[in-house]
C-alpha cells in the first residue's frame, strides 16, 4: 500500500465498541478458548471507531506510537499471507484493463491470452492514466513513468503474451521507476524477425528491476535495454531471435542474469555494455551470431566488464571469446564454464600470494581462493631469498622498498584480471603491513580488472600509502571491491585514463576515499559507497584533456558529503548524501586567508634519496613560492598550479596551467641533490627534506618536501 495513503488509527475506543468486542469473544472462549496459532507475519492489530478491536493483554505493551500505521482494510483478516496477496491482485483480461491498472504498489495478474497494446493505444488519448502515456514512432508505444512497487504477472500455468506492432517501439518502456517485478509473461513484436528498431523491454533511470520467467523474442533489437539503471535481475528468462543482440546496458550496475537461455539472436554485439558491469550465472549462450560477442568499445571513460559463472557457450560464442578476451582484463570466466571450442584465455587458480605474484602477466586471469592473505609477508620472504635478483628476473612485477617495508608493483601489463574465485569480496582479503606502501601499485598498465576482493592495510593509524594506486594506466575496471583504510586513499591515480568502478565500497581511509590526479579521461563510479574516510578526496584534471569525474547512484558518508557536495570538479547524479555538517566558507576573509601557512623550514631536515624515490612518488605539487632575493612568500593559486613529474630513465616535466610543460632530464649529483637540464636550455636543481614535525601546524613527522631551486625563486612542493 502506498505510504502516502497510510493514516493514523484512532486511539480512543468508545464504550460501545468495547462491549461489542467482549460479545464477539464469548463464542470463541465457549468453544475451547482462544486459538494458540500465531498470527500470520505482516498482520497488525488495528483499532478504530468503526471496527471492532482485538483484545489482548496490554499490561506489558509499549505505549501507542504516533507514527503512521496501515489503515484498516476488510481484506486484512486471519488469512494466510498468500491468500491476502491473491485477493489484492487486480485481475485483468484486456490490454486496456492492463494499462489502466498500472499504478504504484499494485499487483496486476493477466489472464491467459494475447494482449495487443497497439490496438488499444490507437483508440485512446495520449494520457492513459497518471502513470501511463503513449508516444508515436511508426506506431503507438506504451510508456510507464514514476511508478514504484509494481508487480505484473501472468496467470500461473498458462500462456500470457503481450505484443506490440510498431517496429520502432519498445513493447514496454519504463522511465524513472523502481521496485518493478514482472513474472511469467511472453513479450515480443508481432512482425517477422529482423525488421525492428525497438527493444522488447526498455528501462531508463530505473532501480530494482526483477524479471522472472519471461520469454522475450524478436524482432526486437534487444531482449532488454537499460540506461542509467541500478539493480536489474533476470532469472529463468529466455531472450531469443532479437535483431541486434541479447542485452544493451548503458551506465548500468548491479545487473545479474541467473539461469537464463540466450539463443538464436543476430546482429551486432551480443552483449552490448557501455559503462556497465553484468554478472551471468548458470546461463546458456547458443546459436547466436553477430559482429562481436563481448562489447566493442564505445566511449573513452565508459569501460565495461562482466563475470561468467557456470555458463555454457556454443561454437560461435566460444570462438569469439577466444579472440575477444585477449587484452580484456575486465571480463572474468569461471572455471565451471563450458565451451564448445576450448577457451584460449590463460586462467590460473592460486591459493597463496607467491602463486599470484608469479602468475602476473599479460592476458591472464588470476582467480584467488577464499582466505585472508598477507602480501607483505610474502614480499619479505621473496626479497630475503632472492634480493635484487627478484627484480632483475621478473618482467611484469618488482618489489620496491618504502619507508617502513616493501611494496609490490605491477608494471607493463595488459589484459590482467585478479578476482576472488568465490565471487564474494567478503571471502577473499589481501592486506599489507607497511603503512607507507600501497597494497597494490600498477604502473604503465592497461585493460586491468579487479573484482570481488577485500583489500586494506593490516594496521590502523597514520598511513602514507593508498590501497590501490595506478600510475599512467588506462582502462581499469573495478567491481565488487571492498577497500578500507588506514590507507591515505582507497584509490589513487596519476595521469590515468578510463577508470570505472562498479558496486564497490571505499571506507575508513585516512585522507579521503579517492585521489584522482591529472585525469586524462572520465573516471566513473556507479552504485558505490564512500563512507568513513577523512573526506571525499582530491580531484584534478588538466585543461585540454577529457578528464572528468562522474558519480551515479552512489552513497556518501558525512565527511565525504561535506567535501564533495560543493566540489565543482565532480558530477553527481541520483546520489544519496549524508546530512551536511560543514559548509564551505565563502566569506571575503576566508578567501583572502585561504588557510595557507608559511613553511617553517627550521623543522625540515635534508634527506638522502635516489631516482627510485622520485619515480615511486611520481609527482610533486607546488605549495609555496619563496622569492630568492626578497624572501617574500606566496602560495599556489588557481592561476598558478605548478607541479613536477618524474619518469624512469631520467626524464621528467615541469608543468603549469599556462604551458604545455617544460620537459627535462634529471641526474643525481650527490645523495642529497639532483640537477635538472631543461630541453629549452634552462638549468635548475632540487633536494628532498623530511619534516621533523611542525613545519606546518598540522604536518606530520616524516612528511617529505621537495625544494626546487630556480633562478629567482625556490618552489616548495609536496
Amino acid at each position: 500500500m502506498d505510504k502516502k495513503r497510510l493514516r493514523k488509527m484512532d486511539k480512543k475506543l468508545n464504550i460501545c465498541t468495547f462491549v461489542l468486542a467482549l460479545l464477539l469473544l464469548v463464542p470463541l472462549t465457549g468453544c475451547g478458548g482462544a486459538s494458540n496459532k500465531a498470527e500470520p507475519a505482516g498482520t497488525q492489530e488495528q483499532t478504530s471507531a468503526d471496527s471492532a478491536p482485538i483484545l489482548s493483554d496490554t499490561s506489558n505493551s509499549p505505549e501507542p506510537s504516533d507514527s503512521p500505521e496501515p489503515a484498516t482494510s476488510p481484506e486484512h483478516s486471519a488469512l494466510p499471507e498468500e491468500s491476502v496477496a491473491e485477493d489484492e491482485a487486480i485481475q485483468v483480461s484486456t490490454a486496456g484493463e492492463f494499462l489502466e491498472a498500472i499504478a504504484p504498489g499494485v499487483v496486476i495478474e493477466l489472464a491467459p491470452g494475447t494482449y495487443n497494446l497497439t490496438e488499444y493505444l490507437r483508440e485512446v488519448s495520449d494520457t492513459v492514466s497518471d502513470y501511463v502515456s503513449r508516444s508515436f514512432t511508426d506506431g503507438w508505444q506504451a510508456e510507464i513513468r514514476e511508478v514504484e512497487g509494481l508487480t505484473i504477472r501472468g496467470a500461473e500455468g498458462s500462456k500470457v503474451e503481450v505484443v506490440a506492432e510498431p517496429r520502432y517501439s519498445d513493447v514496454l518502456y519504463f522511465n524513472d521507476c523502481s521496485d518493478i517485478t514482472i513474472e511469467n509473461i511472453t513479450f515480443g513484436h508481432t512482425i517477422e524477425q529482423g525488421n525492428c528498431e525497438g527493444a522488447v523491454l526498455a528501462f531508463d533511470y530505473c532501480q530494482k528491476i526483477s524479471l522472472d520467467g519471461l520469454d522475450l523474442y524478436g524482432c526486437g533489437t534487444y531482449g532488454v535495454t537499460a540506461n542509467h539503471t541500478v539493480g536489474i535481475v533476470l532469472k529463468d528468462c529466455i531472450i531469443r531471435e532479437c535483431s541486434y543482440g541479447i542485452v544493451d546496458l548503458r551506465l548500468c550496475s548491479d545487473a545479474i542474469f541467473e539461469d537464463c537461455i540466450f539463443r538464436d539472436n543476430r546482429g551486432f554485439d551480443m552483449l552490448s555494455l557501455d559503462g556497465s558491469f553484468a554478472r551471468f550465472e548458470g546461463c546458456s549462450f547458443t546459436g547466436n551470431e553477430g559482429s562481436d560477442f563481448l562489447p566493442a568499445y564505445y566511449n573513452v571513460g565508459s569501460e565495461s566488464g562482466a563475470r561468467f559463472e557456470r555458463c555454457t557457450f556454443g561454437r560461435w560464442e566460444s570462438q569469439c571469446l577466444n579472440k575477444e578476451l585477449k587484452d580484456r582484463g575486465s571480463f572474468v570466466i569461471g572455471n565451471d564454464c563450458q565451451f564448445e571450442v576450448v577457451s584460449g584465455k590463460r586462467v590460473v587458480y592460486v591459493s597463496d600470494m607467491e602463486q599470484m605474484i608469479e602468475n602476473i602477466a599479460p592476458d591472464t586471469q588470476i582467480l584467488l581462493a577464499p582466505g585472508s592473505y598477507n602480501l607483505s609477508d610474502t614480499l619479505k620472504a621473496l626479497y630475503e631469498r632472492e634480493g635484487e635478483h627478484f627484480n632483475e628476473s621478473r618482467e611484469f612485477v618488482r618489489i620496491d622498498e618504502v619507508y617502513d617495508g616493501l611494496e609490490l608493483v605491477v608494471t607493463g601489463v595488459s589484459g590482467l584480471s585478479i578476482a576472488s574465485e568465490s565471487g564474494l569480496a567478503a571471502d577473499t582479503e589481501i592486506v599489507t603491513d607497511p603503512r607507507y606502501a600501497n597494497v597494490l601499485r600498477f604502473e604503465n598498465c592497461s585493460d586491468i580488472g579487479m573484482m570481488d576482493l577485500t583489500m586494506g592495510h593490516s594496521d590502523t593509524g597514520d598511513c602514507a600509502g593508498d590501497v590501490l594506486y595506478f600510475n599512467q594506466c588506462s582502462d581499469m575496471v573495478l567491481s565488487g571491491m571492498d577497500l578500507y583504510g588506514c590507507g591515505v586513499y582507497g584509490i589513487g591515480t596519476s595521469s590515468c585514463a578510463s577508470l570505472t568502478c562498479f558496486d564497490s565500497t571505499i571506507r575508513d581511509c585516512e585522507n579521503g576515499a579517492l585521489e584522482l590526479y591529472d585525469a586524462q579521461s572520465r573516471q566513473m563510479f556507479l552504485n558505490c559507497v564512500l563512507t568513513g574516510s577523512g573526506s571525499g578526496g582530491y580531484f584534478y584534471a588538466n585543461d585540454g584533456t577529457d578528464g572528468e569525474f562522474y558519480f551515479y547512484q552512489c552513497t556518501f558518508g558525512e565527511k565525504e558529503s561535506n567535501s564533495l557536495a560543493f566540489n565543482d570538479m565532480i558530477t553527481a547524479e541520483d546520489c544519496i548524501w549524508s546530512e551536511i555538517t560543514e559548509y564551505p566558507d565563502y566569506s571575503e576573509e576566508s578567501q583572502e586567508d585561504d588557510t595557507h601557512f608559511a613553511l617553517d623550514t627550521t623543522h625540515l631536515k635534508v634527506a638522502p634519496f635516489d631516482a627510485k624515490v622520485l619515480t615511486e612518488e611520481g609527482y610533486y605539487i607546488l605549495y609555496e613560492i619563496v622569492n630568492s632575493k626578497s624572501g617574500e612568500v606566496s602560495f599556489e593559486t588557481s592561476d598558478d598550479v605548478r607541479f613536477l613529474t618524474f619518469e624512469e630513465g631520467g626524464r621528467g616535466c615541469f608543468w603549469t596551467d599556462s604551458e604545455k610543460g617544460r620537459p627535462f632530464n634529471y641526474e643525481m649529483d650527490s645523495a642529497y641533490s639532483c640537477v635538472i637540464s631543461f630541453d629549452d636550455g634552462g638549468k635548475a636543481s632540487f633536494g628532498l627534506y623530511a619534516d621533523q614535525g611542525g613545519a606546518l601546524p598540522d604536518s606530520e613527522e616524516g612528511s617529505v618536501w621537495l625544494a626546487l631551486y630556480l633562478e629567482d625563486e625556490v618552489l616548495w612542493c609536496y
